[in-house]
This record gives C-alpha cells, structure tokens and sequence, in this order.
C-alpha cells in the first residue's frame, strides 16, 4: 500500500551521528620531527651513530658515544675513526664543543674542522674508559 502523505508530510530520517562527524574535528594529525622534538631539541639517539663530516662534507668519523658532564651537558664525544667496516678503527675523543651542529631537514649533522689524519691521531680513547680493577679478593691455596 502506497503512502498517502504528501512529500511535505513526510519527515526525513535523520543522518546516523557518525555519518555527521567531520574526521579531522575528531582527529589532530602530527608529523615526525626526525632527530628533534617539537621544541627543536636534539635526541641523543640521533646523536650517537651520526657520521661527522669536515668542511668539505666528506665523512671523518661516526659518534660512539658521549659523555655529559655533572650539569648534564655534553662535554665529550668518542668517535671512532680509520679502519674499513669498523676494523681497525680506534675510538678518539674530542670535545662537544668542537664540533658544529646543524640540521638537514629532519637528521641532524656534526661537521668538525679536524681532518680525518688529525683525528687518527689523537690518542686512543679506549684506556680513558678503563679503570684499575679492585684488589683479587681470591685467597691463594696453600
């Protein structure tokens, strides 16, 4: 049986509410800052393992590691040059200070004005890291 009301008389259905929803009222999109958080502060996850350049862009050596000093600043960093494929390198360190830091688009860069022959020949940083090993406490048979 056909509906006897007019097109007037009829009410419209109303709209499920999800269908009335706009996405992006809903959702707040973000985007990656690379190596930086939003306030432009490096990570140091991004610091360690970095390739350091000189001034004409070519790679002198890579971040092993760093050390911050009792105020929590950066005071050394060992990079690790020479070698091929990490054989035969040695682990030098240099000051934080020394180098520049800059960004190239979302990565951080480290350019030093040492060459990759002044860096191999600074001492190696490996006996820095050690210290005397405490007295055996073994008792010696008798």
């Amino acid at each position: 049986m056909a509906d006897s009301r007019t097109t007037a008389e009829r009410k419209p259905t109303a709209a499920p509410p999800a269908a009335t929803a706009t996405p992006s009222a809903t959702k707040v999109e973000t985007e990656s800052t690379g190596d930086f958080n939003a306030a432009g502060d490096m990570s140091a996850n991004a610091v360690i393992g970095t390739k350091i350049r000189n001034e004409n862009k070519d790679t002198v050596g890579s971040v092993q590691d760093l050390y911050l000093d009792s105020q929590g600043a950066i005071k050394t960093v060992v990079v690790s040059v020479g070698g091929v494929l990490g054989v035969g390198a040695k682990d030098v360190a240099i000051k934080w200070s020394d180098l520049k830091q800059s960004r190239d688009g979302k990565s951080v860069v480290l350019i030093t004005s040492l060459s990759k022959d002044e860096l191999k020949a600074l001492p190696d940083y490996a006996d820095e890291r050690r210290r005397p090993a405490a007295p055996s406490q073994a008792v010696a048979p008798k």
